[in-house]
């Protein structure tokens, strides 16, 4: 059989160019540690691992999601701790206002410090988080969630989203809660109102939120609303400013509040409620008293220490007061509840977070020693597997070069 030079050549190169190809091979699984550097290497551990990749890459995402829900149930808990403790204080307080032998003047400074109470609570309520959002404005993160108005109140400007984070594939956690369910919708223990005016007025008078002086007369307007417009000053003689008082769904004066005289200042008591308009009022300004079975935190407080400050020591504010003290202190244990039965349940998805972190990380460690069977190189194998295709590549190309002289021109 005839051999050319050619083919000679072709020969021993290729298997030169084969035996250096094994042993690259070889030297880049050594050095990147990894048995299967591509697809033709393995098809079937590498679809296994391709899959144990993404399900780790996946895990890790959750992973993110759980600190994230972590963090952010903590500072909720923390928040409502705060507010709890401030709860307290003030339900001390009001106790102390109901004490018989504490004057106007001791119940206008119990109101004061209530009052740092109540901005020491509402600063919590706008509780920002670590993406400087807002925790209780619900869907509404960059608006802040009590804001007050031009009467003094505060007025929820966030909604009613609950957000949530997903912590596997099928496991998802609530990660706030909506300020309006845990300080807005609080029941009260009887019937109440808020108070509001109408932003078409003139004048720049704002109303109280007020208090309730008779129940009884009360609950026979519920679930009306009242209406209180400023008249003409000739609508009396001689001409004063004055006001007229009427229900809000058929237009109906309050009996004995037509053309009420009225005096800057003074209160105003209709239907078993009484307010103050402060400020300089104008011919067709109107306020309104719009009843409710459901008061905010925040009014609760603020219509406490409007009572603490005016209410005199005479028999009829002594009674008022003290049905308004009653009504604060079982409002307040209402409030109570609803922050309990959220930081229970706040509890309880943290419970879930750490569970489902402890779960997340036996799963892991499972998933990476599997990718590690089927990707990793033995090192101890491919290092001898190298020496070995080291030797042969050195001795093809030595016996290459040996054949390569074998030509008859080399006995010319």
């Amino acid at each position: 059989m005839r051999i050319s030079t050619m083919q000679t050549f072709h020969n021993g190169i290729n298997g030169i160019l084969d035996n250096q190809t094994a042993m690259n091979k070889t030297q880049q699984q050594v050095s990147s540690g990894r048995r299967v550097l591509t697809p033709a290497d393995d098809p079937v551990a590498s679809t296994k691992i391709l899959q144990l990749q993404q399900d780790i890459s996946l895990r890790d995402q959750f992973e993110k999601n759980m600190t994230a829900a972590d963090n952010r149930l903590q500072l909720e808990e923390a928040s409502l701790k705060g507010i709890t403790e401030n709860l307290q204080r003030i339900r001390e307080l009001t106790v102390q206002a109901g004490n018989g032998s504490t004057t106007l003047t001791d119940r206008q400074a119990i109101a004061t410090e209530i009052d740092q109470l109540l901005d020491a609570t509402v600063t919590l309520m706008n509780t920002k988080d670590a993406s400087n959002e807002y925790i209780f404005a619900g869907f509404k993160g960059e608006t802040l969630p009590f804001q007050t108005n031009t009467n003094g109140r505060f007025d929820f400007k966030g909604d009613e989203g609950q957000r949530y984070l997903s912590l596997s594939e099928t496991t998802n956690v609530a990660t706030s809660n909506s300020g309006k369910e845990l300080f807005v919708d609080i029941p009260t223990v009887r019937n109440s109102f808020v108070t509001r005016q109408d932003s078409n007025n003139e004048g720049v008078a704002l109303i109280t939120s007020g208090y309730v002086v008779d129940q009884e007369k009360f609950e026979e307007l519920f679930p009306d609303d009242l209406v209180i417009e400023f008249q003409p000053d000739d609508a009396l003689t001689p001409p004063t400013r004055n006001f007229t008082v009427r229900r809000a769904s058929d237009n109906r004066v309050v009996e004995g509040m037509a053309n009420v005289p009225y005096d800057e200042g003074t209160s105003i008591s209709a239907a078993g409620t009484e307010v103050q308009i402060k400020g300089k009022t104008e011919a067709g300004d109107r306020f309104f008293i719009e009843t409710a079975p459901k008061q905010s935190l925040t009014d609760t407080i603020q219509r406490l220490t409007h009572g603490l400050n005016r209410l005199g020591d005479n028999p009829t504010d002594a009674a008022t007061r003290d049905q308004l003290l009653e009504d604060s202190l079982a409002n307040l244990d209402n409030a109570f509840s609803s922050i309990s039965q959220v930081r229970s349940d706040l509890g309880a998805r943290l419970n879930v977070v750490a569970n489902m972190r402890e779960l997340a990380a036996d799963v892991d460690l499972v998933s990476k020693k599997v990718l590690s069977e089927l990707s990793d190189v033995d090192l101890a194998e491919a290092v001898s597997r190298l020496s070995q295709e080291t030797l042969l590549l050195e001795v093809s190309q030595q016996s290459f070069a040996t054949i390569s002289r074998l030509s008859l021109f080399n006995q010319l």
